[in-house]
């Protein structure tokens, strides 16, 4: 075999090894992890409680800028998420007074809860805000995502996982 080829063969299976490392890693196919964080009326607020349920998980916080025009337009669209059967859960990575009066300010009615810590958002492998997670209804990862999503990858989303 010659030099070149082998190298070939080398930088093939460098490469399909680390593509399955980085899915692995973002926990794309994978099972998502559980969480339970407190809701804003002194209960709890279990991702178990979605089960068998598509939801979209949106990390986001205050402070950041893109997430103040992505709320807005998640919102927007809660009508189309309910239509399809896609449950959407704000996870603001912060304190809970900060999030709730910034849902309030911004007439934002999202379900949401806060994760201070940042434990779950950890556990998402969430890097940069705002980051999506597309969750199916088998409780599978089936998309994740940072930075500004548009309408228009949001429908997309919705759309080809309607049967998972």
């Amino acid at each position: 075999m010659s030099e070149r080829s082998s190298l070939g063969i080398i930088v093939l299976i460098v490469a399909v090894l680390s593509s399955s490392y980085f899915a692995r890693e973002k926990g794309i196919n994978q099972p998502a992890p559980g969480f339970s964080l407190p809701d804003g009326y002194g209960g709890q607020l279990d991702l178990e409680s979605y089960r068998g349920r598509p939801v979209l998980l949106v990390f986001w916080a205050t402070w950041c800028g893109i997430c103040q025009r992505e709320m807005p337009l998640l919102n927007q669209m809660q009508g189309e998420f309910d239509r399809k059967g896609v449950s959407v859960l704000a996870i603001h990575l912060g304190g809970k007074e900060n999030a709730d009066g910034y849902m309030r300010s911004n007439r934002i009615y999202l379900t949401s809860v806060a994760d201070p810590a940042g434990v779950v958002g950890r556990a998402y492998h969430v890097s940069g805000l705002p980051s999506l997670v597309l969750i199916g209804k088998d409780g599978k990862v089936k998309r994740a995502s940072s930075g500004w999503t548009g309408e228009n990858v949001l429908r997309d989303w919705i759309e080809d996982f309607q049967g998972s």
